[in-house]
């Protein structure tokens, strides 16, 4: 059983693993942070929309709708790097080009997300997204 001390102590070192992933210049989204596994779901909402510079409502919206689904623990929503890398290729396809999330919801029925914002080739290699596909590990013979 677990003292008051020790969970003041286990919400100390949450709170500071917390404040050190907030601040900007420690995280490039892109490349992840150094020893985190992309699809474990570790980042709060506010924190997500932290790292996103979005209001947190904007995540909710986007389950509602179906375009991410985070991890549940507790009644409280969690978001992997693969969750956040994600909605910032939603915030792309929105409002870089002007696509619709109903219209977001349609083209994924039908197509992959590197298809629909046309990604290079270098990018779509990073992609957890795309090497889950399998079609980043075929090799023509």
């Amino acid at each position: 059983m677990l003292t008051v001390q020790d969970k003041n102590t286990q919400l100390t070192r949450r709170s500071e693993a917390v404040e050190k992933v907030t601040k900007r210049d420690k995280i490039d989204i892109d490349t992840g942070l150094e020893g985190v596994e992309p699809d474990k779901a570790i980042f709060p909402i506010g924190t997500a929309a932290s790292m996103l510079d979005v209001h947190p409502r904007t995540l909710r919206i986007y389950e509602d709708e179906g375009l991410v689904k985070p991890k549940r623990k507790g009644g409280r929503r969690y978001y992997s790097l693969n969750d956040i890398q994600w909605i910032k290729c939603l915030r792309h396809m929105i409002h870089d080009q002007g696509i619709s999330i109903a219209g977001i919801k349609k083209l994924m029925q039908y197509t992959a997300c590197w298809n629909i914002v046309n990604c290079p080739m270098e990018k779509r290699k990073q992609c957890t997204a795309y090497k889950c596909s399998g079609i980043g590990m075929k090799t023509t013979e």
